[in-house]
């Protein structure tokens, strides 16, 4: 019979599990991560071919520390991978000068000294030609943003924890898990396991493995859509930024063309809500598609009108729109990361070093106080 005991479980290797199952691993603890979908997988929140990694962070200031950290451990990762997870390239954000992004842009640099420049008309002209934008926006360049390649970044930490000696189950459903005395037993569809310390890292399956905290999720459909390119010599990855754009009561961002699929761009905002992550529709839904088109033909006019690929996604939104990270209420043995609202995946890395130094050491020198689930009692 096989062994089923180990100093950690991961449960979910998504974006921040895959992490943590590396970073555990690293330090040569005998861990398992458990997922009911392979690496790199469809179902979730973590797919989709990109993600925007931005320093200047408009949320709140107190990501930047993290952001640092998170910058630093992509680029270990990639030199460490022979995937291509991580690229700099920029980041065009624009909006009124009034406006949630452009303040809290302006708000976080100038807390942390961050460099973020004024661009006016004439100077978008001049070095990203694909863009045009009206003189009554305001633009911000900064060019620490870049590119994640969402699903090789999440196939990296599998293959090098694996390589570093963890154990990867996949095609089992968890049903439950308690902590009991000083250990932890996760039970499967077909297998029990016991552990020293359990990770959760549920994404959109928050509110069935964190129980005690379902009333603080909300899921939330959003769509990504990809275009023709029409004018590569502006708009390929190598001349043309990662973008976001407040615009009315969207918040659009969007990258560059990577690969065949053309220019990507979504809607931040908006979406729609539901219950459960196993029956999220995933059937384009036309006003989205529209209002994703008429931002293209107002700000990016050299993109196609063609419309070459489709995804839905999913949000695990929390109250505040701030990430849950610490312990699970009365189980000392257990840690979580949930409720990411979105902006997570760019955390991923530093969110697995901050959960392995908190089940290894009960603490970490990483500044997340501020995403304590304790500040949900107080709301």
């Amino acid at each position: 019979m096989a062994d089923t005991r180990y100093d950690c479980i991961v449960l979910g290797t998504g974006g921040v599990g895959s992490a943590a199952l590396y970073h555990l691993a690293s330090r040569d603890h005998r861990v398992l991560g458990l997922d009911q979908f392979p690496p790199g997988h469809d179902q979730g929140s973590s797919h989709g071919d990109t993600r925007i990694i931005r320093l200047v962070y408009f949320e709140h200031p107190d990501y930047v520390p993290l952001l640092h950290r998170a910058f630093d451990l992509w680029q270990q990762l990639g030199e460490q991978t022979t995937l291509d997870v991580f690229k700099r390239c920029g980041i065009l954000q624009a909006g009124p000068g009034d406006g949630d992004v452009i303040t809290g842009l302006r708000a976080a640099a100038q807390a942390h000294r961050l460099e973020l420049n004024t661009l006016d008309k004439q100077a978008i002209a001049a070095q990203f030609p694909g863009f045009d934008v009206p003189e009554e926006l305001t633009v911000l360049f900064d060019p620490n943003g870049g590119i994640l390649r969402v699903e090789d970044c999440i196939r990296a930490h599998v293959s090098l924890a694996k390589a570093a000696g963890a154990s990867l189950v996949i095609g089992e459903p968890v049903v439950s898990w308690q902590q009991i005395g000083d250990s932890v037993e996760v039970k499967t569809k077909q297998s029990t396991y016991q552990c020293n310390k359990l990770i959760v890292t549920p994404g959109p399956w928050a509110t069935n493995q964190l129980p005690a905290l379902s009333q603080h999720f909300r899921l939330l459909r959003k769509s990504q859509f990809w275009f023709d390119n029409d004018a590569p010599e502006y708009l390929l990855s190598n001349n043309c930024p990662v973008f976001l754009f407040e615009h009315g009561e969207h918040t659009f961002y969007g990258f560059p063309q990577v690969d065949e699929k053309g220019l990507k761009v979504a809607d931040h905002a908006g979406g729609r809500f539901f219950k459960s992550p196993d029956k999220v529709d995933r059937t384009i839904d036309t006003q989205e598609l529209e209002s994703a088109s008429l931002f293209l033909r107002q700000y990016l006019p050299k993109v196609g009108h063609q419309l070459n690929h489709h995804v839905a996604c999913m949000y695990t939104m929390s109250p505040d729109g701030h990430f849950i990270v610490g312990q699970y209420p009365d189980a000392p043995n257990v840690q979580f990361a949930a409720g990411l609202s979105g902006h997570g995946f760019k955390f991923a890395t530093v969110l697995g070093e901050a959960l392995t130094d908190l089940t290894l050491h009960g603490r970490t020198d990483l500044p997340i106080d501020f995403l304590s689930p304790k500040r949900l009692s107080r709301n």
